[in-house]
């Protein structure tokens, strides 16, 4: 054992990697029926191996949290700037300011009832409201020397003590808050299916778009020899009940490839390839001629596209009106917002700038349509390195500078990691202006801010083992009545402004709770309500807490003793 724990204190950067392993793998574990999840797994693991005494080199923690909070500016900043300037969105906002407000008194109170002093505060709000962004901001805070430590505690000891206490506290903190968002409805007398029924009526009922195929006919019969391809196309548009519009992909002409135009007429004998879902297709041989299998004839170029929502023309409309107006020959994969997919078997959510749309269908549709809500990422994989790289290097440098008021040091912009994510915030605002400035794609912001977390947790998680012995010893049953507390107020309390005073449905109120809370388990809402209206009001709320709750845990670092 001595021989392999001195392996692992040479070799910290391999022992990183094997928590995160371990972490996802007890992550899988489900108490009650409701996984751990990553975080709370590599937690876990990390505790345990970090009771071996094990120190992980702050270069690392600083590295890792600094890519992680720059990442979830960039996919923050659309929403924040949609959340600020929409009348529609403005609720979600004085929702998150009210509980983060709610939050900061019920930790201080928490603080001067049982004698916590700052750091072990500072933990307890990360740990509390199950936000590792605030416990990046605030081991930042500490290692920056913007923090006032308690006398005799050096700031990687403090550190560790941060840590601990935000691992004590997060347990209740994730199934706590599963917990109370179930009981909420309850607690107003209302049913969230029911209500989730309601909002479902509202508009059109969503179904599940069905995916284009590719089928061909020669035109024989005389219905439509002589009339023009837009014609054609409006006719079978007209039997459509759901999935992609259809596309008349080529016409074949004396062996000819056309190129194909609304006016087009069309002749006797032309082979005609069209894109559409089958039950579309299912009379084309009555009404066009014999079906035919050449391979030339059902050739069509077909392309997967990740295509990035900047056109102001569909800003603040429903998913499906893009879809229906201009979707031809494409069908729609997933959405992301915030990092967050929605659910696209409901339609009728609203599109904010910056909404990413994975599309599949016919690479001439897929243009055409990317054309119309935006830009193409040409390179899914592919991140501007030079810009991002710049953006953190100029805004981390700008969160160092510090203005002294009363004898202290205070960094305006909360020091470099928290200036990263300002930094962060703004690229992903201009990324809804221009593609070419700042390119992060979905799947690569997904990764960096997986991997960015996961080592950042797995990092403190070490040096806190060492640590939460201590803490427990000297805070143990005060902390975990103490962040039991504050989570459940804070869920409360929200819940309760969300329906008395913005008269949010209950369904609607239900995930916009759990994104403030920063919860993960929206799955959850979404299955009690037996619909996806919850997830629809979960993104901004969590992309917006995960900024108000920083706020209150750096607060809470400078006033409490």
């Amino acid at each position: 054992m001595e021989a392999l724990i001195s392996f692992a204190r040479e070799n910290v950067v391999i022992l990183l990697f094997v928590v995160i392993g371990l972490g996802y793998l007890v992550g899988k574990l489900k108490i009650a029926g409701i996984g751990l999840g990553p975080t709370t797994g590599i937690l876990i693991v990390g505790l345990v191996i970090g009771l071996a005494q094990i120190e992980v080199p702050e270069i690392i923690k600083g590295l890792t949290f600094t890519i992680y909070l720059f990442v979830l500016g960039t996919m923050v900043g659309p929403g924040l700037v949609r959340v600020l300037t929409s009348k529609s969105a403005f609720k979600y906002l004085v929702m998150c300011v009210f509980t983060a407000v709610v939050a900061g008194v019920s930790v201080y109170l928490m603080a001067l009832v049982f004698g916590l002093n700052n750091i072990v505060a500072g933990g307890l709000t990360a740990g509390a409201v199950t936000t590792s962004a605030v416990l990046a901001a605030a081991q930042g805070a500490v290692f920056s020397g913007s923090v006032q430590l308690p006398e005799g505690l050096a700031p990687s000891d403090a550190g560790n003590i941060l840590a601990s206490a935000y691992a004590i506290t997060y347990l209740y903190g994730t199934f706590g808050l599963i917990i109370l968002i179930k009981l909420c409805p309850t607690l107003v007398g209302a049913d969230i299916a029911k209500e989730a029924a309601k909002l479902d009526a509202v508009g059109s009922v969503p179904q599940k778009r069905i995916a284009p195929s590719v089928r061909a006919w020669r035109l024989e019969l005389p219905k439509y020899i002589g009339s023009t391809a837009g014609e054609l196309v409006k006719n079978v548009e007209k039997r459509r009940e759901e999935g992609a519009l259809p596309s008349l992909e080529q016409v074949i002409r004396n062996g000819e490839r056309l190129n194909v135009t609304d006016d087009l007429v069309l002749a006797k004998d032309d082979i005609l390839t069209f894109l559409a879902p089958s039950h579309l297709l299912m009379r084309g041989n009555e009404t066009l001629g014999p079906e035919v299998a050449e391979t030339d004839a059902l050739a069509v170029d077909m392309a997967s596209a990740e295509l990035v929502l900047t056109n102001n023309a569909h800003v603040g409309r429903r998913l499906s009106e893009p879809l229906n107006e201009h979707g031809y020959g494409i069908s729609l994969e997933r959405v992301v917002r915030l990092g967050t997919e929605m659910p696209i078997d409901d339609e009728d959510f609203e599109l904010i700038a910056g909404d990413v749309l994975f599309v599949f269908g016919s690479a001439r549709c897929v243009s055409i349509f990317a054309d119309e809500v935006g830009y193409e990422v040409t390179n899914q994989m592919t991140t501007d390195l030079m810009n991002t790289s710049f953006f953190i290097a100029v805004f981390a440098a700008l969160g160092t500078i510090t203005v002294t008021v009363a004898g202290i040091e205070i960094p305006p912009l909360g020091g470099s990691a928290m200036g990263a994510m300002f930094g962060g915030a703004i690229l992903g605002w201009l990324r809804t202006r221009s593609p070419s400035m700042g390119s992060v794609s979905a799947p690569a912001a997904t990764a960096l801010s997986d991997l960015g977390l996961s080592l950042f947790i797995a990092a403190v998680a070490i040096g806190a083992g060492g640590s939460l012995i201590s803490t427990m010893q000297a805070f143990g049953v005060n902390l975990l009545i103490a962040g039991a507390f504050v989570t459940t107020v804070c869920t409360i309390s929200c819940f309760f402004f969300g329906h008395f005073i913005m008269r949010l449905n209950v369904a609607e109120n239900a995930g916009a709770t759990t994104g403030v809370m920063t919860g993960v388990a929206i799955a959850e809402v979404c299955k009690d309500a037996k619909s996806s209206a919850p997830a629809v009001a979960f993104g901004l709320p969590g992309a917006v807490s995960s900024l108000t709750f920083i706020v209150v845990g750096l607060v809470i670092l400078a006033i409490v003793p």
